[in-house]
């Protein structure tokens, strides 16, 4: 399977039809190149999300594309607002709540890693517009409460939420097929 081409195409597709349509083909793109390009010897998606966490290029490039677009700032500082409103977890309902919350202010590739501070901020919010780790968390998510039925495309919050997680994750997609291009990440 030509991978390279399926994840364009479903950055493509992402630019059609309504935003919960948008994110859900933006993160199949992006879970499909972290799993087929930089991370590949990860062994789930879970393992993939924990290492790019770690990414401290991909990092600083994204918080660099947050400084100086304003779309991306203001999408960022909505997310935040909100979620200082009402936090994030998972809303499926599902017995993996519990478990799923425990990943927000970790970036170790273990739970049993994370610091006492870690453990004491508070979970399911964007701390700051310098947040990389809870972002990508904030994104996952997303995605788990969409695919396990958390998320109701006619109600307001998870319109704004899965409108500003498209908004956000797109300029990831944008660097990372940028650096496929340039040969470099693969």
């Amino acid at each position: 399977m030509n991978y390279d081409q399926l994840i364009k195409n479903w950055h493509s597709k992402a630019s059609d039809e309504d935003y919960f349509s948008k994110f859900v083909f933006e993160y199949l793109a992006f879970v499909a190149y972290l799993r087929k390009k930089p991370f590949r010897e990860v062994s789930n998606d879970r393992a993939a999300i924990q290492t790019l966490k770690q990414d401290d290029a991909i990092r600083s490039r994204y918080l660099e594309r947050i400084e100086s677009e304003r779309e991306l700032k203001t999408a960022w500082e909505t997310i935040s607002i909100e979620l200082e409103r009402f936090r994030l977890g998972n809303a499926s309902g599902s017995s993996d709540e519990v478990e799923e919350i425990k990943w927000w202010n970790c970036s170790h590739a273990h739970l049993h890693e994370k610091t006492k501070e870690e453990h004491d901020r508070t979970m399911g919010v964007i701390h700051s517009l310098s947040d990389w780790e809870n972002m990508v968390e904030f994104w996952y998510s997303i995605r788990n409460n969409l695919f396990h039925g958390g998320k109701n495309p006619q109600d307001e919050r998870d319109q704004l939420l899965v409108h500003n997680g498209y908004t956000t994750l797109r300029p990831l997609m944008e660097i990372f097929l940028r650096n496929q291009n340039r040969g470099q990440s693969d």
